[in-house]
């Protein structure tokens, strides 16, 4: 079985029911050989084409991991500086508490890039009372937002519960947050306004930056696009995105030049799942 100078196995006839093998019998044999050959040989393309899309996907997954690392990281390396300068044990206690849970939150998302590895994707569905959520965030991402001198508001009306895998969701609102502080380099205001909207909850995040620019607003969730920050990897939107998609929500966003941009984004209840 031969395709160019690539030799790519072979075929041995032991017998024939009939007398020995004819002249005609050798040919046939070689116009199928030339024909397995080639299906051999575009299993194999198949294959390696499968396999690079799979590392190309973990690829893709790691990226946007490490890309979220850069959040615990920050708030890790914020309050060890804390800690170090405190005296009170009880505050240096407290200090240590935030610390873990962003361990705790490195191990979450390193198990579900392994997961992905291995061909698992799921989500992880909790009742997530959603005030309770923004006020233990309050705090991790005004440091956030305060590397550029953003101001944090939150305005919550809805008092309810929501279904969603908490760790994905986290890393949605620390993205949305990232990306608002880098288009306000020079300071402004990052708002999270949460209501029921259509037998779900909508959550708008706004920031009053120089909005999006025209030649990036068809590809704003595409992997890698990026346009005017010195740090941004292009990823933190993608991410935002497949996030939606994974629970069944939609995002959309406004933007003018100048006035900054919106990204609502709508999600189900989910109250139907049992706890």
């Amino acid at each position: 079985l031969v395709i160019g100078d690539l030799r790519m196995g072979a075929m041995e006839l032991l017998n024939k029911r009939n007398g020995e093998f004819s002249e005609e019998d050798v040919k046939l044999a070689t116009l199928i050989a030339g024909r397995a050959a080639v299906a051999v040989q575009i299993g194999r393309q198949r294959e390696q084409r499968e396999k690079a899309d799979r590392l190309a996907s973990i690829g893709q997954a790691l990226s946007s991991v490490i890309h979220d690392f850069r959040t615990p990281m920050t708030i890790i390396s914020g309050y060890v500086q804390l800690m170090a300068m405190e005296e009170k044990a009880e505050a240096r206690k407290e200090h240590a508490e935030v610390v873990l849970r962003q361990f705790d939150f490195i191990n979450d998302m390193t198990r579900e890039l392994l997961a992905f590895a291995r061909g698992e994707s799921e989500l992880l569905l909790h009742k997530v009372y959603v005030n309770r959520l923004l006020e233990d965030l309050r705090e991790l991402l005004t440091r956030e937002l305060d590397q550029n001198g953003v101001k944090l508001q939150i305005d919550d009306s809805y008092k309810g519960v929501i279904r969603v895998d908490e760790v994905k969701f986290r890393r949605l609102i620390f993205n949305l947050a990232r990306n608002a502080r880098q288009a306000m380099p020079d300071g402004g205001v990052f708002t999270i306004r949460v209501y029921e909207s259509n037998d779900g909850v909508a959550f708008d995040f706004c920031d009053t930056g120089a909005g999006i620019p025209e030649e990036i607003r068809d590809h704003l969730f595409e992997s890698f696009v990026t346009s005017g920050k010195p740090d941004g990897t292009g990823l933190g939107l993608a991410v935002v995105k497949k996030i939606v998609d994974e629970h069944g929500g939609t995002i959309d966003v406004k933007s003018e030049p100048g006035k900054g941009a919106c990204f609502s984004i709508w999600m189900p209840k989910r109250l139907d799942v049992n706890a």
